[in-house]
């Protein structure tokens, strides 16, 4: 018999990710796959698999830590074939890393940062600089200790100071308080609530996107009347598979065909080069409703997919949200989203875009409209929908381009389905 550590495998571009739930304690025999942990982070709950059969000797994790990829969890008592099998085949894995103890809730809170009024501190004994540049970065008030050398001998140069400066001015803008609440009880009864986990998540992810991307909506409007006809015609249809369809699947494939006429609304902005990157895949990341908030599963590659194969991966990633199983991988990788509260209601609204895509696409319910058609007024079913974009990316000329090819789609179902 022979002992080999478990960690966190690679888990995406997320690091400190939260332990909800721990399946293991010392003494359990497990089998390859078996979950180890639940972890929950960027709204997905995701099971850990053993990579190992054995039993586990020792855990040195708990519900609540705080983990990333290489974090130990587990010492794992394997037999010898096992073991000689993993020492053929594995490459060097990461540092194993300790998991970090999630702080009391009291730690959370922290005092307003006063950065502006608190003077700076040189250390002049913990680097190496000519007297010139220590002048320098005192004119400049930058705290040489915090600057990356790059001259021999770990020496700062005046070139190291001024690539600090620019870096801390590509940060981001940060309020340094809060708003400033007065003691609402004085007028009546209140009432504090926690938000939920993704609630905090989704907060701080949305006010970055708020603070970095120039935002714009362009609003339209697409005649749904032929494309309603057609769906309910084979509603019955589909529920004797167990499929229900709405009109969700149409406007992903619409929305395809939209990006692949448009290729700049399905791309990334790179600030530091000031270019685009073109994505000539098509992932469509799907908004779903969950008691938790607003989560964004994946259907990848939906340009190879028919309706009725959208529909079922749509049912399924959204019954996966809604029950806490969506994996690592199922919100991965999104090159376009689209939030649909078609279902709810509401005319238009303006979603906030997910960086590092550069558009999204808001849908609101289906009413009906009198349109003048042949020299009469009649009755149509009148899709309301946005489009909010980074401006940086995406100019307002191409915006409407966009939309007005889209509603066209929409309005044609043949066009949809081609």
């Amino acid at each position: 018999m022979g002992t080999k550590q478990i960690a966190v495998p690679h888990i995406g571009d997320f690091t400190d990710v939260a332990i909800i739930e721990v399946y293991i304690k010392e003494g359990d025999l497990i089998d390859v796959e078996d979950p180890l942990i639940a972890l929950e982070s960027a709204k997905a709950v995701t099971d850990i698999p053993s990579p190992f059969k054995g039993k586990i000797t020792k855990v040195f994790i708990k519900e609540g830590d705080l983990v990333s990829e290489g974090s130990l969890l587990a010492d794992i008592e394997v037999d010898q074939e096992t073991l000689a099998e993993v020492k053929t085949e594995e490459l060097p894995s990461p540092p194993i890393a300790e998991a970090k103890k999630e702080e009391p809730k009291q730690a959370e809170i922290e005092l307003p940062k006063e950065e502006i009024q608190q003077p700076v501190i040189y250390s002049g004994d913990i680097f190496h600089a000519t007297p010139s540049v220590r002048k320098y970065s005192r004119e400049l008030e930058v705290d040489l200790a915090q600057v990356t050398p790059s001259g021999p001998n770990g020496r700062i140069l005046r070139e190291d100071v001024q690539n600090f400066i620019k870096k801390a001015l590509k940060q981001p803008l940060q309020s340094q308080t809060e708003f400033e609440l007065e003691d609402f009880s004085k007028y009546g009864e209140i009432e504090r609530q926690d938000l939920s986990r993704i609630q905090k998540l989704s907060a701080t992810h949305l006010q970055r996107s708020w603070q970095l991307i120039p935002l714009v909506t362009q609003f339209d409007e697409a005649d749904v009347t032929e494309l309603e006809t057609f769906r309910k015609s084979i509603k019955e249809e589909l529920a004797k598979e167990g499929l229900r369809i709405s009109i969700l699947p149409f406007i992903v494939k619409a929305v395809v065909n939209a990006l692949k006429a448009y290729p700049s609304i399905n791309s990334s902005f790179d600030g530091a080069s000031g270019q685009l990157i073109l994505k000539y895949y098509y992932n469509i990341g799907i908004a779903v409703d969950t008691e938790e908030g607003l989560v964004v599963p994946v259907i990848k590659d939906a340009d190879k997919l028919s309706i009725k194969e959208l529909a079922q991966i749509m049912a399924e990633l959204g019954e996966k949200a809604r029950n806490k199983k969506l994996k690592s991988t199922d919100i991965e990788g999104a090159s376009f989203s689209i939030s649909s509260l078609g279902g709810i209601g509401g005319t238009h609204f303006t979603p906030l875009v997910n960086p590092p895509q550069v558009a999204i696409l808001g849908v609101s319910k289906i009413g009906k409209k009198p349109l003048y058609l042949d020299g009469s007024f009649v009755a149509r079913d009148i899709l309301p929908f946005s489009l909010s974009y980074d401006h940086r990316a995406v100019d307002g000329a191409l915006a409407v381009r966009f939309t007005t090819y889209l509603a066209t789609l929409l309005s044609d179902i043949k066009r949809t389905l081609l």
